[in-house]
């Protein structure tokens, strides 16, 4: 489906082309693909280890050590700790590209997850 232009405007009149640029916008009859990651609190582990074997295995298949779970998808959300890793996989660096692998993700869970999810108890 096309999108037309009128509707790429923000409630507020201003265009939005900087978020939904109009060449990233999907064309008629292309998959969009989406990366939806749960919550759970320390368990981001869980989604951490299956992410980054996915990631592996798509590098193995690309060639590339540089492939990242965000170059596979066209949307990666999340609902609480699994927006956090959303985050961690498609925040990007200075040159564009994700500033974490997903191999990062559980290292960075060990060591900050004192912080992030304090015990209640």
């Amino acid at each position: 489906m096309q999108v037309p232009e009128q509707d790429l405007m923000s409630p507020g009149g201003a265009s939005s082309s900087l978020l939904f640029p109009t060449s990233s916008l999907p064309r008629e009859g292309r998959m969009i693909t989406v990366l939806s990651i749960d919550g759970g609190g320390v368990r981001g582990i869980i989604p951490g280890t299956i992410l980054a074997f996915l990631e592996q295995k798509l590098q193995e298949i690309d060639g590339s050590p540089d492939a990242r779970i965000a170059d596979y998808f066209d949307v990666v959300a999340g609902t609480s700790t699994g927006g956090l890793v959303a985050t961690m996989l498609t925040a990007p660096n200075t040159q564009r590209r994700p500033l974490y692998a997903a191999k990062d993700i559980n290292k960075f869970y060990l060591e900050h997850c004192p912080n992030i999810f304090p015990a209640v108890w």
